[in-house]
């Protein structure tokens, strides 16, 4: 697969899983239609927006409508599905898993081509990875996901790292992509299944002076 078709394969999915995580999550929250679109929409562009504001590029979207067409149409075709998504709340974990998964290794690869180093480079795919999910849960009304102990940055985290590393070891650019998108997917997929935390900090209360 030529390098072009498989960037446009990861976003097409990309935007897709993170459109139907939101549009979920607006189903959860009974949502008018506008909603279910407007959360689908804000998750499927939201990380990546910012990430082209620190980065001083153009916002991606602005130069290709066709991801917030995209993004909404997947947002609307998920509303027969929000119903049965309500009752079993796993299908709105996975989808954002695929979704956190390559956006985190698109938007380390987007920073690395723009030539910033490896730590900002990580830094941007995290950000791309999770910003959009923060903006659907504020507007959901919903404690934002990275606030809880669940390993979900922690998994944007390790993705991002391992692209920058293979690239930096000689890999070539899609294999590291794809890379990339598998370890994420993976520690997320298994952290939902196993229900996996990260450790918090305990401080017992002291008397204060």
């Amino acid at each position: 697969m030529a390098a072009f078709d498989l960037l446009i394969s990861l976003q097409i999915i990309g935007i897709a899983a993170f459109a139907v995580s939101g549009a979920l999550v607006a189903g959860e929250r009974q949502m008018d239609w506008f909603g279910v679109m407007l959360l689908g929409i804000i998750v499927a562009v939201g990380g990546g927006t910012l990430r082209d504001l620190l980065l001083a590029v153009p916002v991606f979207w602005t130069q290709a409508s066709w991801y917030v067409v995209m993004a909404a149409l997947c947002a609307l075709a998920t509303i027969p599905f929000a119903g049965w998504a309500n009752r079993v709340r796993r299908p709105v974990a996975i989808a954002d898993a695929f979704g956190l998964a390559v956006f985190v290794a698109l938007g380390t690869r987007k920073a690395l081509e723009a030539g910033t180093s490896g730590v900002v480079a990580v830094i941007m795919g995290v950000v791309t990875g999770i910003v959009g999910g923060i903006i659907r849960d504020v507007l959901a009304n919903r404690t934002p996901i990275i606030l809880r102990k669940e390993v979900y940055a922690l998994a944007a985290l390790c993705g991002a790292t391992l692209f920058v590393f293979a690239e930096r070891v000689g890999m070539q650019a899609d294999y590291a992509l794809w890379l990339s998108v598998a370890v994420t997917l993976t520690i997320r997929i298994l952290a939902i299944h196993f229900n996996w935390s990260v450790p918090t900090l305990r401080v017992e209360p002291g008397d204060q002076e």
